[in-house]
């Protein structure tokens, strides 16, 4: 890819990660940025290394998911390899990090998700912690629907607002077989059991 068309699904993924009414898939990654903006931008060298760095549009693609899910505020100079090497390791690996991550919280799994007297629960400190990444959080919602009563009792949670916000952007480029990862929860809530 050109380094103005690597400017452009920048554009498109920032606004997708920063903007309601915006869908990168949905749009298939085009929006009403000018071409001709990009010479404006003194930026410019960080999307030529990009360009010469990765040359397939999935690479990019993900490159820019990996980041933009860690960089909030997107600045491109802000981005680096290390977020994209590092997602790329947690997604070959992510049924026996999810395992590991949810494996402390089964003997006692419901009280994880209850909100009491506006504190965060259990599991959204775990997250704030980094002690169970984003994707974890991601699945758990697939299988449990918790971010619903989340929404109801903590309307006014700055944090959990953001949160939110990020998952729902984040969900879109992620494959989730949830009856493969609802069939490793409840073996593990059973083995827990068993002890």
């Amino acid at each position: 890819m050109e380094p103005i068309d690597v400017y452009l699904m920048y554009c498109a993924m920032k606004a997708h990660f920063s903007r309601k009414d915006y869908d990168f898939l949905t749009y298939k990654g085009k929006s009403r940025v000018p071409r001709n903006s990009f010479y404006k931008r003194k930026d410019r060298i960080f999307f030529v290394k990009i360009s010469r760095k990765y040359k397939e549009y999935e690479d990019i693609k993900n490159y820019f998911v990996a980041n933009f899910i860690i960089v909030q505020n997107g600045y491109i100079a802000n981005f680096n390899d290390e977020n994209y090497k590092i997602w790329k390791d947690k997604r070959i690996n992510f049924y026996d990090i999810f395992t590991e991550e949810i494996r402390p919280f089964v003997k006692d799994f419901n009280p994880i998700f209850k909100v009491k007297n506006s504190e965060h629960p259990i599991i959204l400190k775990e997250y704030l912690g980094k002690r169970v990444s984003l994707e974890t959080l991601i699945i758990l919602d697939e299988l449990v629907g918790f971010s619903k009563t989340w929404n109801n009792r903590m309307a006014e949670d700055y944090i959990w607002y953001d949160l939110k916000k990020l998952m729902k952007n984040y969900k879109r480029f992620l494959t989730i077989d949830k009856k493969c990862y609802r069939i490793q929860l409840l073996k593990l809530i059973e083995e827990s059991s068993d002890e």
